[in-house]
């Protein structure tokens, strides 16, 4: 990969962003559409003002600079889905650019995309970024960062990687379509994926060809090309089945004259059956076990209404994880929020007169919840009115995620009761498919119905370390019950455990984040905590072999046990997964009011 050159370009670049803007657009006046606010759609930066732009943004970024573009006062930034502030995650992680990436603009809309490979402390990765400009200033950037991970994607070499010129050909105008057939167009595409059976829900082009992280997917030998050669006869063979649904669809950019449509979305894998039959009636075993969704930046090029080129830029995230840029998803996340305030009472109870539930009784809350769990059977439980469900910080319905998957759990796990709060946690592994994972989980009970789950759930061809639970003893003292003068008051345990989590992060260099006590057992000294840990990889370029372990941003969730004895820690249990970097806390947001400054206790 060739490295952007350090030697700053930015006046040039200043140059190309005046020339395009000099160049406006006309103005359009028509008929204002319901909803917009006005009936003038005002374009005050061209399609050469859009990729100065562009450029410009990709130069402040390798130089770790955001002062040497000009931003909103309120830019929206997101990393892999996740919100972060102008400077975090690839901006402190990032050594290198490509520099002859397909570029896209739509002065109608003000967007422009870039998409091509970035180096982060010389790892390559491959990039897609959505900017969109108002008013001669950046409000939004959207990227997708895909790093080598061992997970079963492409990843082609990135010194190979060549763009199709056919992105940047303008069409004669009887090879054009007009916007909304262009949105169609690559909409039907994501439709002709989704659970793909083999009905073509859209047009393709005899020549089709996709490259998907830098390799081609349509000729060759790599994934669905070893099936089928071409789009067409992919789709027609139902290569795709094991997509569940393409989610959160948007095409923020169409540039009416190449035709090309640059979309987002996400491809929900629930992985609720191993095997599939294509439509020639082979089988064929899915290369995941568990739930995944992948989360994409993609163009497409259309000439005469049919598909040409697909070129995307992919990752892995959480599954069900959603976009903050999909309208309606905060709206719904305020109205969570409000129906957890407004309380879970089961009918005809209220919370004054609930039914108590002790230490036995909230172990067989957990005992029954993973038989149910493992039987796919969430109505063998009793469920509170309102429910807050999250794998992986990821809200979902209850039945979804692992419910499809589960096959198996472990038969002598760390189970921690708290009937003071009602809360029950259980950790230690669980089979996906016959594939192993390690599942920790964290229940409330509330007059006797389950109103809160927390998952974390780390599988086995996931990022990072992951032992053979079939050799995995737990420490014998989790089980252990103190004698009285051995034991400490809840609040001083809740306080050792609190510096116990955050001791051993600072000696890492890492940013503990969203601390929280989920469930304390003060006749056996047990605190199951959950937190997040940051880390942002922003080692000076060349730090040598830290970088080289982990050199690009991440976020591990994490669910731990701590063992105290007469104010002692003396055994820890954690169970951790990788998450986008920065990935929030849905559960610390709801109990504001009852975190202290450097606890959240539920």
């Amino acid at each position: 990969m060739s490295s952007v050159r350090q030697s700053s370009i930015a006046a040039a670049l200043v140059l190309a962003m005046v020339l395009g803007c000099l160049a406006l657009a006309p103005q359009r006046a028509e008929a204002q559409a319901f909803g917009e606010r006005s009936a003038v759609h005002a374009s005050d930066c061209g399609r050469d003002c859009l990729i100065g732009f562009a450029r410009a943004y990709m130069n402040a970024l390798v130089h770790h600079d955001p002062s040497r573009v000009s931003f909103v006062r309120n830019v929206r930034f997101t990393e892999n889905d996740v919100l972060l502030p102008i400077g975090r995650g690839l901006w402190a992680s990032i050594s290198g650019a490509s520099e002859s990436p397909l570029l896209a603009a739509d002065p109608d809309t003000g967007n422009v995309a870039w998409l091509g490979t970035v180096e982060e402390h010389g790892a390559p990765a491959y990039y897609a970024m959505r900017l969109k400009v108002e008013q001669g200033r950046i409000a939004e950037v959207e990227t997708v960062v895909d790093r080598k991970t061992d997970l079963p994607a492409p990843f082609g070499d990135p010194g190979k990687l060549v763009h199709d010129p056919a992105f940047s050909e303008v069409l004669p105008p009887q090879l054009r379509r007009e916007r909304e057939r262009l949105r169609d167009v690559a909409n039907g595409y994501f439709s002709t994926v989704e659970r793909n059976d083999g009905d073509l829900l859209t047009l393709f082009d005899p020549g089709c060809e996709r490259t998907e992280n830098g390799i081609s997917t349509t000729s060759g030998h790599y994934g669905s090309a070893a099936l089928a050669q071409g789009c067409e006869a992919q789709f027609k063979l139902g290569a795709f089945r094991i997509n569940k649904r393409v989610r959160e669809r948007r095409f923020p950019l169409i540039d009416v004259e190449r035709g090309v449509i640059v979309a987002t979305g996400f491809f929900d894998h629930d992985n609720s059956f191993d095997r599939y039959t294509t439509t020639d009636g082979k089988e064929h075993r899915t290369l995941l076990k568990w739930p995944n969704s992948l989360s994409l930046m993609e163009a497409f090029k259309v000439r005469a209404g049919r598909i040409y080129r697909v070129e995307a830029v992919f990752t892995y995230v959480p599954y069900f994880m959603h976009s903050p840029w999909e309208q309606g998803v905060a709206a719904a996340a305020a109205a969570d929020a409000a129906d957890a305030d407004a309380g879970d009472d089961g009918p005809g109870e209220s919370s004054a007169h609930a039914p108590t539930c002790d230490r036995a009784c909230l172990i067989d809350f957990a005992d029954r919840y993973m038989s149910a769990l493992v039987a796919h059977e969430p109505s063998q439980l009793a469920w509170a009115r309102l429910v807050r469900y999250t794998e992986n910080s990821v809200p979902m319905n209850v039945g979804e995620g692992q419910w499809s998957t589960v096959t198996g759990k472990s038969d002598d796990p760390i189970e921690v009761a708290d009937p003071t709060t009602g809360s029950v946690a259980w950790l230690g592994s669980v089979r996906e498919h016959g594939d192993p994972a390690y599942y920790g989980m964290r229940l409330k009970v509330r007059n006797r119905r389950i109103s809160e789950v927390e998952v974390v759930i780390d599988p086995r061809q996931g990022p990072g370390p992951l032992g053979d639970p079939a050799r995995s003893i737990h420490d014998p003292a989790f089980k252990e019950m103190l004698p009285p003068g051995l034991r400490s008051s809840r609040s001083a345990l809740v306080a050792r455990a609190a510096r116990g989590l955050a001791a051993d992060r600072a000696l890492s260099g890492d940013r503990l984040r969203d601390p929280s006590i989920a469930v304390v057992d003060t006749d056996r000294g047990i605190v199951v905590a959950t937190a997040f840990i940051d880390h942002a990889a922003g080692y000076p370029q060349g730090a040598g072999s830290s970088a080289a372990n982990t050199p690009y941003p991440e976020t591990l969730g994490l669910i731990e046990a701590l063992k105290i004895r007469r104010g002692q820690i003396v055994s820890t249990e954690t169970l951790y997964t990788s998450l986008p970097y920065g990935m929030p806390s849905p559960w610390v947001g709801h109990g504001a009011r009852r975190c202290a400054e450097v606890m959240c206790v539920r």
